[in-house]
């Protein structure tokens, strides 16, 4: 790994910082002056709390290069975005621009997990997982399209927070598709997620409200999990009814596949929409190969067909909280089994596209280690708009957690 510039600056406390980046390389750029300890911040909420953001969200002053060749030349940006600019508000110090999957889509990284090095820590917000996993920032942002902020926290042992689509804004963040675009948090505890969302304009703590109603599911019966990643929310599910009283197990979803398979014709058709320029042929050389061929697919795709699954997606969204009317938030599990190796894939997204679609809340919950030593998790999904009463329950839910020990530094 290549040392950043901005490490040479980092404080005792910082040499932590330093030995794990080296090892996982989670940063794609540094702000050497953040890193200081003298650095002035303001006091608030997030006072004291170090944060990386995803390289495809604006940070003044470092370019947003989008993990991709294309954009190696960006100037650095003139302004925050606004939720980068809620959390300098509220105190935190923003670190420097996480590692991402080139435009946030699915080609790995060359960061790792640091749990186990010849692991990947998913993507697309692949070093906002690895960061936060490895404890060298307290809070990180990512974005999630599919299943891209969900994934690197349960493969990181990290709290991972999508709330509902639209709860945050999106204004200097570099759009995949739109129609599903979610800024969202990985945290190392679901109270630290709840701080960093009220400070970048997300819902404030909800009143008292009767107990959930919860559900349970397992999205799609036809992947199988590895024992562990079922030993787990078995465990979980157990614990959780035994809290609140109740629980419905719900039966798998019949049109999963399909959902999946719509959610990525618009998302291919809204990327060529959204980065047309890049279909210059001088640019599309420089592009990563599932990326490119995402980009010419939904360049290639008619309009009147990315309408009709847009439809077909919006229907089945409507249609699955209309039959679950008496249900407030489900677990289930977010990925079926430990991190990918490294270098073959960001990690297992289905089931996540699915509760993307879906448009609500979503709650990663470590849930100690496999059999092999890589974090377990589980995960809440609430009802659109229902973002705080389900961090609530997120807190609950990792009150019951087993431990989830740290990663060990490994040797270089």
């Amino acid at each position: 790994m290549t040392s950043l510039p901005g490490l040479d600056a980092c404080s005792a406390e910082g040499t932590a910082f330093e030995q794990w980046e080296r090892r996982i390389g989670a940063f794609a750029a540094l702000d050497p002056a953040a890193l200081s300890p003298g650095a002035a911040l303001p006091s608030g909420p997030l006072e004291g709390c170090t944060v990386g953001v995803k390289d495809v969200i604006d940070v003044a002053g470092l370019p947003t290069r989008n993990g991709s060749a294309a954009c190696a030349d960006a100037p650095p940006a003139t302004r925050d975005a606004s939720v980068v600019a809620g959390l300098r508000a509220a105190g935190a110090r923003i670190a420097g621009k996480t590692v991402t999957t080139e435009f946030a889509y699915t080609d790995p990284t060359n960061c790792r997990n640091p749990y186990a090095l010849d692991r990947s820590p998913g993507g697309s917000s692949s070093g906002s997982g690895a960061a936060v996993g490895a404890r060298i920032v307290d809070i990180a942002l990512g974005t999630q399209t599919a299943g891209s902020l969900c994934r690197p926290a349960a493969y990181c042992g990290a709290v991972g927070f999508k709330p509902s689509h639209g709860a945050l804004p999106t204004d200097g963040v570099t759009p995949l598709s739109p129609s599903h675009d979610t800024v969202g948090i990985i945290a190392r505890t679901v109270p630290l997620a709840r701080r960093a969302f009220a400070a970048m304009g997300g819902g404030q703590k909800a009143p008292d409200a009767p107990a959930p109603r919860l559900g349970s599911v397992i999205v799609d019966d036809a992947v199988t999990p590895a024992r562990d990643t079922r030993a787990a929310f078995d465990e979980a599910s157990a614990l959780l009814a035994e809290a609140t009283g109740a629980m419905e197990r719900l039966p798998p979803l019949e049109n999963a596949l399909a959902i999946v398979e719509d959610h990525r014709t618009v998302m291919e058709a809204e990327c060529a929409e959204c980065h047309a320029g890049l279909l210059d042929d001088r640019l599309l050389p420089l592009l990563r190969p599932n990326f490119r061929a995402a980009l010419l697919s939904g360049a290639a795709t008619p309009p009147e067909v990315s309408h009709a699954a847009a439809h077909r997606l919006a229907v089945a969204r409507a249609d699955f909280w209309e039959r679950h009317a008496g249900i407030d938030a489900i677990l289930t599990m977010p990925v079926p089994d430990g991190a990918p190796v490294f270098g073959e894939s960001t990690g297992f997204q289905h089931w996540l596209t699915v509760w993307t679609v879906f448009g609500g809340p979503l709650v990663c919950v470590p849930w100690g280690l496999d059999l092999n030593g890589l974090p377990r998790a589980v995960m809440l999904a609430g009802r659109p708009g229902g973002d705080t009463g389900l961090l609530d329950l997120g807190e609950a839910l990792a009150s019951l957690a087993p431990v989830m020990p740290p990663p060990m530094l490994p040797a270089l």
